[in-house]
């Protein structure tokens, strides 16, 4: 069930990231349009044409017009991630949502009920929980009813068509509801979000919210934790009385109490940046060129344009210790922007395109950089210190380097554009393994039947800095090549030959003879150390009966299966040689160094012979 709700989830937080996604043109627009006109409005900017002054109107009216409609788009972005990007399903949704803008005004005027206009109607605002709450709506009775059929005389409505009328009197039914409901939720909401906007609490709230946001996005539901604060924490009404709601709506509409989650600035600009040069500066020096090309273009990347994921799943599983005190940093960073007065708007993620674009938009601007360079220094001394004393095992540290697969031969009925695809497709099991492709910014999210048919390794030597599994979900994070990389996908599914399944591409004979690489010699451990190490971990993972399942993932990776994670001791995991652990839910991942499957064979042996009678 646990797996099931995570996957769910994850599935949300992809779907809120659809309409983030127009943010940045609908930021530009308006940030642009807004920031500069403030700025002639101050006395700060001098410009007198009018043909220019019109076309800032323009831009700000044209953004603030996206901005508006920001519960459309989320209905519609929620209901085409739960639906696989189906048209007729969007068209549901956006039915069901002027429906039910429509039924709770209806009901707003009979009852007394306070109403604002949201899209030309006089309505409850809900915001855009309104918009994902009918997204969800429309999803859920079109995958229950888009097959549907109907007698002959009705037979034009039967199936998808059927979809948008049945959602339309659900929203009626929604509005209803929510009409009543909403008062003590959105009453519950706006006590949140004047605790957490204004006020001398609103220091703490922003740690909270940065420690929380960081921890959330190994899993991928930092846009659930994310949705609220861009959109619904803090109101202001503009000079036309129009009222907006969210740091990121409230920022570019001038509200000059909004840009408080600047402290975003500082550790994606400077602070992992840092990070990254601790990290190279660690490595032993024949790993230094190879390490080198990684940090660069990762401290680039968040540097550039904010996102951190290429770095932050560099030492994400192999240093958990150094993300939980980045976590802690990276909540410090926003409270220390905004104790010292710093106000910076932001469309997308924090980077120096952002920051350089709605400069004007924002107060004391200049502070971000200098604690900027502050956290880079502080980063830097940090992880150079903590991965010295603790002998963390970051890139270009590990004792024996990891030897990449050789990879599956491109059959020759695969074309050469479709190379691509068709390794990433085996990666993932094969297509009989796959029940839903899908991906975000910087992750492929992959629905699989069996995870342990996923081939980790294969996946990294692609370029993957990290490699979640959660039941049935794995995440591969690939940075923003992740869009190429589904698109890939698709593009070779939709014309994929039998070649595509597991069993039938390993068995199929290669073109022409395959050289097997070279062998290489791998360090061996002697048999006691890999007994005692065995039995430690056997131990420390709740003993014989809590152990379901073993197996070697990758030349240096345990996976273990458990009855009860919750018996399972970390601290003796890694006393009993382990060298890192990573938990998702019932699953442990134990690195344990080249030569995985010798602790395979002797786990496997030692729980055999405890269950001998």
């Amino acid at each position: 069930m646990w797996d099931n709700l995570f996957n769910w989830l994850q599935k949300l937080g992809r779907a809120l990231m659809i309409p983030i996604a127009v943010l940045p043109a609908a930021g530009i627009l308006l940030g642009v349009g807004n920031g500069i006109l403030q700025g002639v409005e101050r006395g700060a900017i001098n410009i007198q044409n009018e043909l220019i002054l019109f076309v800032l109107q323009l831009m700000g009216s044209a953004g603030d017009a996206v901005f508006g409609a920001l519960p459309l788009l989320f209905a519609i972005g929620v209901v085409i991630a739960f639906t696989k990007n189906d048209g007729v399903a969007a068209l549901a949704a956006t039915v069901g949502f002027v429906v039910l803008l429509g039924s709770m005004g209806a009901i707003a005027r009979i009852f007394d009920l306070e109403t604002r206009t949201v899209l030309g109607f006089e309505t409850i605002d809900t915001g855009v929980f309104g918009g994902i709450i009918i997204g969800i709506v429309a999803a859920l009775l079109f995958n229950r009813f888009y097959k549907i059929q109907l007698p002959t005389y009705l037979g034009f409505f039967a199936g998808k068509r059927f979809v948008p009328i049945v959602t339309a009197f659900a929203a009626m039914a929604t509005g209803f509801i929510l009409a009543f409901v909403w008062t003590p939720v959105g009453s519950a909401i706006n006590t949140f979000s004047e605790w957490a906007s204004t006020g001398q609490s609103q220091p703490l709230a922003l740690f909270i919210y940065g420690v929380v946001e960081r921890a959330l996005l190994p899993f991928g539901l930092h846009h659930i934790w994310n949705a609220p604060w861009f959109f619904e924490v803090g109101q202001y009404t503009t000079q036309s009385g129009e009222i907006v709601r969210g740091e990121i709506n409230r920022c570019f509409a001038g509200d000059p109490t909004a840009g408080n989650l600047a402290g975003g600035y500082v550790f994606k600009m400077f602070g992992l940046v840092g990070a990254a040069a601790a990290i190279y500066m660690t490595a032993k020096p024949s790993r230094k060129v190879a390490v080198g090309s990684i940090m660069v273009s990762g401290a680039l990347t968040s540097f550039l344009t904010g996102i951190t994921e290429p770095l932050e799943f560099a030492f994400l599983f192999v240093a958990p210790l150094l993300y939980g005190v980045h976590a802690i940093l990276a909540g410090l960073g926003f409270t220390i922007l905004n104790v010292l007065g710093t106000k910076l708007c932001f469309s997308f993620s924090h980077g120096l395109i952002d920051y350089l674009l709605f400069y004007f938009l924002g107060t004391n601007q200049l502070m971000a950089v200098g604690v900027g360079l502050v956290y880079f220094l502080l980063y830097f001394g940090i992880f150079y210190f903590i991965i010295r004393w603790r002998d963390l095992k970051t890139p270009g540290r590990e004792e024996e380097e990891e030897i990449s697969p050789a990879g599956v031969p491109i059959p020759a009925e695969v074309s050469t554009e479709h190379a691509l695809g068709h390794r990433l497709v085996l990666a993932f099991g094969g297509r009989n393994n796959l029940t839903n492709v899908d991906n975000c910014i910087t992750r492929l999210r992959i629905g699989v039947k069996d995870s342990g048919r996923v081939n980790q390794a294969e996946l990294k030597a692609m370029g993957a800095v990290g490699v979640i599994v959660a039941g049935s979900g794995v995440q591969a994070v690939f940075g923003p090549d992740a869009e190429r990389m589904r698109a890939a996908m698709d593009d070779y599914l939709a014309v994929a030959g039998p070649e595509a399944d597991l069993e039938t591409a390993a068995a199929a004979p290669s073109p022409a003879p395959v050289v097997p690489p070279t062998p290489i010699l791998i360090p061996t451990l002697s048999d006691k150390e890999v007994a005692d190490k065995a039995h430690n971990f056997i131990e420390a993972l709740g003993g014989v009966a809590n152990i379901k399942d073993v197996s070697a993932v990758a030349q240096t990776r345990l996976r273990v299966t458990l009855n009860n994670g919750d018996l399972a001791d970390e601290k003796g995991l890694r006393a009993g040689g382990a060298r890192g652990v990573m938990r998702t839910n019932g699953t442990f991942h134990l690195l344990v160094g080249l030569g995985a499957e010798q602790y395979d064979t002797e786990m496997h042996a030692q729980l055999a012979e405890a269950q001998l009678p």
